[in-house]
């Protein structure tokens, strides 16, 4: 366990030696992901749908976790740079207490209105049916991934990224493991079908969260100071929230669009929403080695605004931008070559093959503006300028895609290809929104 100093020295070799275990980390992830889809792929086509169908579910109560995941590292990293490790620690200890009472609530929802939440969409009985499976067992074990992530988030945040990748390449491994044991049943386990996945998920992160807890109380108590603030501090949880709270509404609007999207797609039938699921679950596996780029950018720059040097901040951005937009125009040239490949290496029978192609071939094209649009929103959040992000994501989504989503199918006679197309226009309005945002410098003098 170290963290890495990242207020001096070569920005490219900082943000790299911080990046490239978040990367690590998030392949890793992003291959559990392909992993389940794998396996629940050989259940039925409607399997897949409806596991995709309760992971949107999911990603909308899970909103409220990624804005207190934001504000823990915007406090954190502004903590950490000043030296103030006692106050880190207690950022912690608050967020933790705030992620359980947090993960009781999203528990209670969706394990008590799994059925009702997943009618909405209008999806087919039998994804309802497999998607309800799958989101009760996975509501009532959330705690284990909320607080999971919070402390992966706190020791990203002071630098050290290597621990939360060993922690993650275990559980990892032992996820796959868990997935067809449980999802067919091996030996004396009886099979669960998408429950399993479900399960293995749980098992697998409450296993990395007692790691986690064990290395913070055993390497960083002397310096943080955990025990000594075991205590609820309101005050400094209301700091925190009031950094949150956009981010959350950010992740909401994110989500709940998301939702939207999967209702529109599921009036074009269950090998639609197969299609989608795929193409959505890849290009999140795609997105993810950004993602660490994007975090390490989020916690450079925090740190160097408690360090009072916000122009390191801003060129630690520039080149996490650099990085990440050429690594997405090579996905997708991947893509678009490879994409009918990919969809049936998923769905065997190649009944959805077509809807996916055609969704490769218009949204990819826009993967290096999403890349943008991450890195700059993920900056802003790390310097506790969380509003700005959040009306960029109100316009784009609920003002842009969604509306475009229900009009230009008929509009053009494009049919689902005319979603895509919403979709693409969303992403590009989203991102000259932050870019503006981000290019005013108001983020430079941001205090919380």
């Amino acid at each position: 366990m170290k963290s890495i100093d990242l207020t001096k020295g070569p920005i490219t070799r900082s943000l790299l030696a911080i990046a490239a275990p978040l990367v690590a980390g998030n392949i890793l992830q992003g291959l559990v992901e392909v992993a389940d889809l794998f396996f629940v792929g050989r259940l039925s086509p409607a399997a897949i749908g409806g596991v995709g169908l309760a992971i949107s579910v999911i990603f909308v109560l899970m909103t409220l976790i990624i804005g207190l995941a934001g504000g823990t590292t915007a406090f954190v990293s502004r903590y950490y740079g000043e030296s103030n490790y006692p106050y880190a620690g207690r950022v912690l200890i608050q967020a933790l207490i705030l992620g359980f009472i947090l993960s009781v609530v999203i528990s209670v929802v969706g394990a008590l209105f799994a059925d009702e939440m997943l009618s909405l969409f209008q999806a087919p009985v039998d994804v309802i049916i497999e998607g309800g499976a799958y989101l009760r067992v996975l509501s009532l074990g959330i705690v284990t991934l909320v607080e999971f992530w919070i402390v992966s988030t706190f020791f990203q945040s002071i630098g050290d990224t290597k621990t939360p990748l060993l922690i993650i390449l275990v559980i990892n491994i032992l996820n796959i493991i868990l997935d067809p044991v449980l999802i067919f049943g091996i030996w004396l386990v009886p099979p669960m079908g998408v429950s399993g996945a479900a399960a293995a998920t749980v098992i697998t992160r409450a296993f990395g969260l007692g790691i986690g807890v064990f290395l913070l109380l055993t390497r960083l108590n002397a310096q943080m100071e955990f025990t000594r603030h075991l205590e609820a501090d309101l005050s400094l949880m209301r700091r925190i929230l009031r950094v949150a709270v956009p981010n959350m509404v950010q992740s909401g609007v994110r989500s709940v669009s998301y939702l939207v999207m999967y209702v529109i797609i599921a009036s074009y039938g269950t090998l639609a929403l197969s299609a989608f699921g795929i193409v959505s679950r890849i290009e999140m596996f795609a997105l993810m080695p950004g993602f660490g780029l994007a975090t390490a950018a989020a916690v450079m720059v925090g740190q160097n605004l408690g360090a009072e040097n916000p122009d390191r901040s801003e060129q630690s951005v520039w080149k996490a931008l650099e990085l990440y937009g050429g690594f997405m125009a090579i996905i997708t040239v991947l893509f678009l070559f490879f994409g009918a490949d990919i969809a049936q290496f998923f769905d065997p029978s190649g009944l959805s093959d077509a809807y996916a192609v055609s969704y490769f071939q218009i949204v990819s094209p826009f993967y290096v503006l999403i890349a943008i649009a991450i890195v700059l929103s993920f900056a802003l959040n790390g310097a506790g300028d969380t509003k700005k992000p959040m009306y960029a994501t109100l316009v784009s989504y609920f003002l842009v895609q969604v509306p475009l989503a229900l009009i230009l199918p008929a509009l053009t006679g494009t049919g689902l290809a005319g979603v895509w197309y919403a979709m693409a226009i969303g992403i590009l309005v989203q991102t000259v929104a932050l870019y503006l945002m981000f290019r005013s410098g108001k983020w430079r003098n941001i205090r919380i």
